[in-house]
Protein backbone atom coordinates (compact mmCIF):
# COMPACT_ATOMS: atom_id res chain seq x y z
CA UNK A 1 0.00 0.00 0.00
CA UNK A 2 3.01 2.29 -0.38
CA UNK A 3 1.43 4.21 -3.28
CA UNK A 4 -1.79 4.73 -1.36
CA UNK A 5 0.22 6.19 1.51
CA UNK A 6 2.05 8.37 -1.02
CA UNK A 7 -1.14 9.85 -2.43
CA UNK A 8 -2.47 10.54 1.05
CA UNK A 9 0.73 12.39 1.83
CA UNK A 10 0.46 14.44 -1.32
CA UNK A 11 -3.14 15.23 -0.59
CA UNK A 12 -2.64 16.25 3.02
CA UNK A 13 0.84 17.70 3.07
CA UNK A 14 1.00 19.79 -0.08
CA UNK A 15 -2.62 20.26 -0.99
CA UNK A 16 -1.70 21.87 -4.30
CA UNK A 17 -3.19 20.16 -7.35
CA UNK A 18 -4.24 22.15 -10.41
CA UNK A 19 -3.75 22.04 -14.19
CA UNK A 20 -4.75 23.92 -17.32
CA UNK A 21 -3.73 24.62 -20.89
CA UNK A 22 -1.19 27.24 -21.88
CA UNK A 23 -2.37 30.30 -23.73
CA UNK A 24 -0.61 32.99 -25.64
CA UNK A 25 -1.76 36.54 -24.96
CA UNK A 26 -0.41 38.25 -21.83
CA UNK A 27 -3.84 38.39 -20.22
CA UNK A 28 -4.42 34.72 -21.01
CA UNK A 29 -1.00 33.88 -19.58
CA UNK A 30 -2.00 35.50 -16.29
CA UNK A 31 -5.23 33.53 -16.40
CA UNK A 32 -3.32 30.32 -17.06
CA UNK A 33 -1.08 30.96 -14.07
CA UNK A 34 -4.14 31.44 -11.88
CA UNK A 35 -5.96 28.40 -13.24
CA UNK A 36 -3.12 25.93 -13.30
CA UNK A 37 -0.35 26.95 -10.89
CA UNK A 38 1.39 23.61 -11.25
CA UNK A 39 4.37 24.90 -9.26
CA UNK A 40 2.05 25.14 -6.28
CA UNK A 41 1.77 21.38 -6.65
CA UNK A 42 5.29 21.25 -5.29
CA UNK A 43 4.94 17.65 -4.31
CA UNK A 44 2.40 16.33 -6.80
CA UNK A 45 5.03 14.17 -8.51
CA UNK A 46 6.77 13.28 -5.30
CA UNK A 47 6.77 10.32 -2.96
CA UNK A 48 6.64 10.57 0.80
CA UNK A 49 5.47 8.56 3.78
CA UNK A 50 2.64 9.49 6.08
CA UNK A 51 2.69 6.01 7.60
CA UNK A 52 4.78 3.07 6.51
CA UNK A 53 1.85 0.67 6.79
CA UNK A 54 -1.77 0.71 5.65
CA UNK A 55 -3.62 3.66 7.09
CA UNK A 56 -6.12 2.36 9.65
CA UNK A 57 -7.53 5.66 10.92
CA UNK A 58 -9.46 8.63 9.57
CA UNK A 59 -8.00 12.10 9.99
CA UNK A 60 -8.40 15.82 9.51
CA UNK A 61 -5.50 17.80 8.12
CA UNK A 62 -4.80 21.54 8.28
CA UNK A 63 -1.98 22.89 6.14
CA UNK A 64 -0.23 25.95 4.75
CA UNK A 65 2.26 26.12 1.89
CA UNK A 66 4.16 28.47 -0.37
CA UNK A 67 6.20 28.41 -3.57
CA UNK A 68 8.72 30.96 -4.82
CA UNK A 69 7.41 30.85 -8.40
CA UNK A 70 4.00 30.21 -9.95
CA UNK A 71 4.14 28.34 -13.26
CA UNK A 72 1.77 26.91 -15.85
CA UNK A 73 2.98 23.73 -17.57
CA UNK A 74 6.49 24.73 -16.46
CA UNK A 75 6.15 28.26 -17.86
CA UNK A 76 6.19 31.45 -15.80
CA UNK A 77 5.94 33.83 -18.82
CA UNK A 78 8.40 36.16 -17.07
CA UNK A 79 5.73 36.95 -14.48
CA UNK A 80 7.42 36.92 -11.09
CA UNK A 81 4.93 35.58 -8.56
CA UNK A 82 5.03 33.98 -5.14
CA UNK A 83 2.18 31.59 -4.39
CA UNK A 84 0.57 30.70 -1.07
CA UNK A 85 -2.08 28.15 -0.19
CA UNK A 86 -4.08 27.10 2.85
CA UNK A 87 -6.31 24.08 3.02
CA UNK A 88 -8.40 21.71 5.09
CA UNK A 89 -8.68 18.00 4.22
CA UNK A 90 -10.62 15.06 5.58
CA UNK A 91 -9.44 11.54 4.87
CA UNK A 92 -11.54 8.48 5.70
CA UNK A 93 -9.81 5.21 6.41
CA UNK A 94 -11.83 3.62 3.58
CA UNK A 95 -9.82 5.70 1.10
CA UNK A 96 -12.37 8.44 0.38
CA UNK A 97 -11.38 12.06 0.97
CA UNK A 98 -12.58 15.68 0.68
CA UNK A 99 -10.41 18.78 0.38
CA UNK A 100 -10.96 22.55 0.39
CA UNK A 101 -8.07 24.80 -0.64
CA UNK A 102 -7.56 28.51 -1.24
CA UNK A 103 -4.76 30.20 -3.22
CA UNK A 104 -3.08 33.58 -3.04
CA UNK A 105 -0.68 34.94 -5.68
CA UNK A 106 1.39 38.07 -5.73
CA UNK A 107 1.49 40.37 -8.80
CA UNK A 108 -2.00 39.44 -10.01
CA UNK A 109 -5.39 40.96 -9.29
CA UNK A 110 -7.39 39.75 -7.46
CA UNK A 111 -4.61 38.21 -5.38
CA UNK A 112 -6.91 35.57 -3.86
CA UNK A 113 -7.97 33.20 -6.63
CA UNK A 114 -9.26 30.49 -6.81
CA UNK A 115 -10.91 28.26 -4.20
CA UNK A 116 -10.83 24.55 -5.03
CA UNK A 117 -13.20 21.88 -3.74
CA UNK A 118 -12.08 18.33 -4.49
CA UNK A 119 -12.92 14.80 -3.56
CA UNK A 120 -11.84 11.33 -4.54
CA UNK A 121 -10.86 7.83 -3.62
CA UNK A 122 -7.52 6.13 -3.02
CA UNK A 123 -7.32 2.39 -3.52
CA UNK A 124 -5.02 -0.59 -4.06
CA UNK A 125 -5.11 -3.26 -6.77
CA UNK A 126 -2.44 -5.35 -5.04
CA UNK A 127 0.50 -4.95 -2.72
CA UNK A 128 2.48 -3.28 -5.53
CA UNK A 129 -0.20 -1.58 -7.64
CA UNK A 130 -2.43 1.28 -6.45
CA UNK A 131 -4.69 3.90 -8.00
CA UNK A 132 -6.61 7.08 -7.31
CA UNK A 133 -9.71 8.80 -8.72
CA UNK A 134 -10.50 12.46 -8.09
CA UNK A 135 -12.70 15.37 -9.11
CA UNK A 136 -11.98 19.09 -8.65
CA UNK A 137 -14.11 22.18 -9.10
CA UNK A 138 -12.52 25.64 -9.17
CA UNK A 139 -14.45 28.61 -7.75
CA UNK A 140 -12.94 31.80 -9.13
CA UNK A 141 -12.98 35.14 -7.37
CA UNK A 142 -16.07 37.16 -8.44
CA UNK A 143 -13.78 40.17 -8.90
CA UNK A 144 -11.80 38.24 -11.52
CA UNK A 145 -12.84 39.74 -14.87
CA UNK A 146 -11.03 37.10 -16.90
CA UNK A 147 -12.87 34.38 -18.77
CA UNK A 148 -12.18 31.14 -16.93
CA UNK A 149 -12.59 28.49 -19.59
CA UNK A 150 -11.58 25.53 -17.42
CA UNK A 151 -13.41 25.08 -14.13
CA UNK A 152 -13.47 21.30 -13.55
CA UNK A 153 -11.07 18.38 -13.58
CA UNK A 154 -11.38 14.60 -13.49
CA UNK A 155 -8.16 12.77 -12.71
CA UNK A 156 -6.84 9.27 -12.24
CA UNK A 157 -3.48 7.85 -11.26
CA UNK A 158 -1.89 4.40 -11.49
CA UNK A 159 1.38 3.53 -9.80
CA UNK A 160 3.73 0.63 -9.20
CA UNK A 161 5.73 0.42 -6.00
CA UNK A 162 9.22 -1.05 -5.96
CA UNK A 163 11.70 -1.32 -3.10
CA UNK A 164 13.41 2.04 -3.56
CA UNK A 165 10.49 4.13 -4.84
CA UNK A 166 7.69 3.99 -7.37
CA UNK A 167 6.68 4.71 -10.96
CA UNK A 168 3.40 6.49 -11.65
CA UNK A 169 1.25 7.66 -14.56
CA UNK A 170 -1.34 10.39 -13.99
CA UNK A 171 -4.05 11.62 -16.35
CA UNK A 172 -6.27 14.68 -15.96
CA UNK A 173 -9.20 15.77 -18.09
CA UNK A 174 -9.97 19.46 -17.64
CA UNK A 175 -13.21 20.92 -18.87
CA UNK A 176 -15.57 23.88 -18.80
CA UNK A 177 -16.09 26.13 -21.82
CA UNK A 178 -13.02 24.40 -23.29
CA UNK A 179 -11.25 21.10 -22.65
CA UNK A 180 -7.66 20.07 -22.03
CA UNK A 181 -5.71 16.88 -21.31
CA UNK A 182 -2.64 16.27 -19.17
CA UNK A 183 -0.46 13.16 -18.87
CA UNK A 184 2.30 13.04 -16.27
CA UNK A 185 4.77 10.20 -15.89
CA UNK A 186 7.15 10.21 -12.95
CA UNK A 187 9.89 8.15 -11.36
CA UNK A 188 10.48 8.71 -7.65
CA UNK A 189 13.16 7.31 -5.40
CA UNK A 190 13.11 7.02 -1.61
CA UNK A 191 16.09 7.77 0.63
CA UNK A 192 15.49 7.40 4.38
CA UNK A 193 17.67 9.78 6.42
CA UNK A 194 16.66 8.45 9.83
CA UNK A 195 15.49 10.61 12.75
CA UNK A 196 16.27 14.05 14.12
CA UNK A 197 14.88 15.49 17.35
CA UNK A 198 11.10 15.23 17.40
CA UNK A 199 11.00 14.18 13.77
CA UNK A 200 10.74 10.41 13.79
CA UNK A 201 10.92 10.04 10.01
CA UNK A 202 13.07 12.06 7.59
CA UNK A 203 13.06 11.17 3.91
CA UNK A 204 14.45 12.49 0.64
CA UNK A 205 12.48 11.81 -2.55
CA UNK A 206 14.38 12.64 -5.76
CA UNK A 207 11.88 12.72 -8.63
CA UNK A 208 12.01 13.07 -12.41
CA UNK A 209 8.81 13.66 -14.36
CA UNK A 210 7.55 14.45 -17.83
CA UNK A 211 4.32 16.25 -18.71
CA UNK A 212 2.49 15.94 -22.03
CA UNK A 213 -0.84 17.30 -23.15
CA UNK A 214 -2.66 19.61 -25.48
CA UNK A 215 -2.03 23.31 -25.33
CA UNK A 216 -3.96 26.26 -26.72
CA UNK A 217 -1.06 27.88 -28.56
CA UNK A 218 -1.02 31.01 -30.70
CA UNK A 219 0.55 31.36 -34.13
CA UNK A 220 1.54 34.76 -35.50
CA UNK A 221 0.53 35.22 -39.14
CA UNK A 222 1.83 38.27 -41.02
CA UNK A 223 0.09 39.40 -44.22
CA UNK A 224 0.61 42.42 -46.48
CA UNK A 225 -2.30 44.57 -47.59
CA UNK A 226 -2.22 47.40 -50.11
CA UNK A 227 -3.24 50.84 -48.90
CA UNK A 228 -6.58 52.32 -49.92
CA UNK A 229 -6.95 54.71 -52.88
CA UNK A 230 -7.81 57.49 -50.43
CA UNK A 231 -4.56 56.93 -48.53
CA UNK A 232 -2.54 56.86 -51.78
CA UNK A 233 -4.11 60.10 -53.03
CA UNK A 234 -3.44 61.79 -49.67
CA UNK A 235 0.26 60.81 -49.79
CA UNK A 236 0.54 62.05 -53.38
CA UNK A 237 -0.91 65.37 -52.18
CA UNK A 238 1.64 65.48 -49.35
CA UNK A 239 4.42 65.00 -51.92
CA UNK A 240 3.20 68.02 -53.93
CA UNK A 241 2.68 70.19 -50.86
CA UNK A 242 6.17 69.41 -49.55
CA UNK A 243 7.61 71.16 -52.62
CA UNK A 244 5.80 74.42 -51.79
CA UNK A 245 6.72 77.18 -49.37
CA UNK A 246 4.30 78.33 -46.69
CA UNK A 247 3.38 81.35 -48.78
CA UNK A 248 2.75 79.20 -51.86
CA UNK A 249 0.46 76.90 -49.84
CA UNK A 250 -1.55 79.91 -48.62
CA UNK A 251 -1.83 81.12 -52.20
CA UNK A 252 -3.02 77.63 -53.27
CA UNK A 253 -5.73 77.59 -50.57
CA UNK A 254 -7.05 81.01 -51.67
CA UNK A 255 -7.11 79.86 -55.29
CA UNK A 256 -9.11 76.72 -54.37
CA UNK A 257 -11.57 78.72 -52.23
CA UNK A 258 -12.24 81.40 -54.85
CA UNK A 259 -12.30 79.21 -57.97
CA UNK A 260 -15.94 78.42 -58.68
CA UNK A 261 -15.01 76.06 -61.52
CA UNK A 262 -13.72 73.44 -59.04
CA UNK A 263 -16.57 71.13 -57.95
CA UNK A 264 -17.46 71.45 -54.25
CA UNK A 265 -16.54 67.80 -53.47
CA UNK A 266 -13.06 68.14 -55.00
CA UNK A 267 -12.60 71.53 -53.35
CA UNK A 268 -13.34 70.06 -49.91
CA UNK A 269 -11.00 67.15 -50.62
CA UNK A 270 -8.11 69.49 -51.61
CA UNK A 271 -8.62 71.65 -48.55
CA UNK A 272 -8.78 68.58 -46.25
CA UNK A 273 -5.44 67.27 -47.58
CA UNK A 274 -3.81 70.69 -47.09
CA UNK A 275 -5.18 71.00 -43.55
CA UNK A 276 -3.99 67.46 -42.70
CA UNK A 277 -0.54 68.17 -44.12
CA UNK A 278 -0.21 71.35 -42.06
CA UNK A 279 -1.38 69.57 -38.92
CA UNK A 280 1.05 66.66 -39.32
CA UNK A 281 3.87 68.72 -40.86
CA UNK A 282 5.74 65.55 -41.92
CA UNK A 283 9.53 65.53 -41.97
CA UNK A 284 11.32 64.23 -45.09
CA UNK A 285 11.93 60.93 -43.27
CA UNK A 286 8.27 60.56 -42.36
CA UNK A 287 7.20 61.40 -45.88
CA UNK A 288 9.58 58.75 -47.19
CA UNK A 289 7.97 56.18 -44.84
CA UNK A 290 4.51 57.10 -46.14
CA UNK A 291 5.66 56.61 -49.73
CA UNK A 292 7.16 53.26 -48.71
CA UNK A 293 3.78 52.17 -47.37
CA UNK A 294 2.13 53.15 -50.64
CA UNK A 295 4.70 51.17 -52.63
CA UNK A 296 4.94 48.03 -50.44
CA UNK A 297 1.65 47.91 -48.55
CA UNK A 298 0.98 47.53 -44.81
CA UNK A 299 1.93 44.46 -42.79
CA UNK A 300 -0.92 43.04 -40.73
CA UNK A 301 -0.24 40.82 -37.69
CA UNK A 302 -2.88 38.23 -36.82
CA UNK A 303 -2.74 35.90 -33.82
CA UNK A 304 -4.43 32.57 -34.53
CA UNK A 305 -5.32 30.20 -31.66
CA UNK A 306 -4.97 26.48 -32.27
CA UNK A 307 -4.72 23.24 -30.31
CA UNK A 308 -1.49 21.24 -30.31
CA UNK A 309 -0.54 18.08 -28.46
CA UNK A 310 3.03 17.43 -27.37
CA UNK A 311 5.53 17.23 -24.52
CA UNK A 312 5.10 20.34 -22.37
CA UNK A 313 7.64 20.04 -19.59
CA UNK A 314 10.39 18.04 -17.88
CA UNK A 315 10.97 18.57 -14.17
CA UNK A 316 13.42 17.35 -11.55
CA UNK A 317 12.63 17.73 -7.86
CA UNK A 318 14.35 17.04 -4.57
CA UNK A 319 11.86 17.22 -1.68
CA UNK A 320 12.77 16.66 1.93
CA UNK A 321 10.07 15.52 4.37
CA UNK A 322 10.26 15.69 8.15
CA UNK A 323 7.44 14.00 10.09
CA UNK A 324 6.48 13.79 13.74
CA UNK A 325 3.31 12.30 15.22
CA UNK A 326 1.15 15.30 14.29
CA UNK A 327 3.29 17.78 12.33
CA UNK A 328 4.88 17.34 8.94
CA UNK A 329 7.17 19.71 7.06
CA UNK A 330 8.16 19.44 3.42
CA UNK A 331 10.91 21.45 1.72
CA UNK A 332 11.50 21.15 -1.99
CA UNK A 333 13.55 22.46 -4.87
CA UNK A 334 12.27 21.94 -8.43
CA UNK A 335 14.08 22.56 -11.70
CA UNK A 336 11.63 22.83 -14.59
CA UNK A 337 12.48 22.57 -18.31
CA UNK A 338 9.47 23.67 -20.41
CA UNK A 339 9.36 22.45 -24.01
CA UNK A 340 8.23 24.92 -26.66
CA UNK A 341 5.51 23.56 -28.93
CA UNK A 342 6.18 23.88 -32.66
CA UNK A 343 3.59 26.64 -33.17
CA UNK A 344 4.18 28.38 -29.84
CA UNK A 345 5.61 31.85 -30.51
CA UNK A 346 6.57 32.77 -26.94
CA UNK A 347 10.02 31.68 -25.84
CA UNK A 348 10.25 29.40 -22.81
CA UNK A 349 13.23 29.03 -20.52
CA UNK A 350 14.19 26.63 -17.70
CA UNK A 351 13.59 27.86 -14.17
CA UNK A 352 14.11 26.67 -10.64
CA UNK A 353 11.99 27.40 -7.59
CA UNK A 354 11.61 26.46 -3.94
CA UNK A 355 8.54 25.27 -2.09
CA UNK A 356 7.58 24.59 1.50
CA UNK A 357 4.58 23.11 3.30
CA UNK A 358 3.62 22.55 6.92
CA UNK A 359 0.64 20.51 8.10
CA UNK A 360 -1.01 19.39 11.30
CA UNK A 361 -2.89 16.07 11.48
CA UNK A 362 -5.87 15.38 13.74
CA UNK A 363 -6.63 11.64 13.80
CA UNK A 364 -10.11 10.24 14.50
Amino acid sequence: MFRRVTIVWLLFQSGFSMAQDTTASYAEQLLALEQEMDSLSIFNFLDSVLLQNDIQISMLNVRFGMTSSVTSAGRDYNINQTGYSAGLSYFHKSGAYLDLSGYWNTNVSPSYNPTILSGGYLGALSAKWSYSLDYEHWFFNPRDSSENDLTNSFGTSLSYDFNKGYISLDYSYLFGKKTSHRFIGSLTGTVNLGKWGKFKDINLFPTASIMAGNGNVTTLRITTEQVTDEFRITVEGFNKLSELTDAQREQLKRYILTNDQIPRQRKNRFLTVIALYEEIDPTPEELAELNQLVANGVEQEEFIDSEEFGILNYSFSIPLSLSSNRISILLSYTYSIPIQLSSEIFEVEPLGYFGASISYRIPY
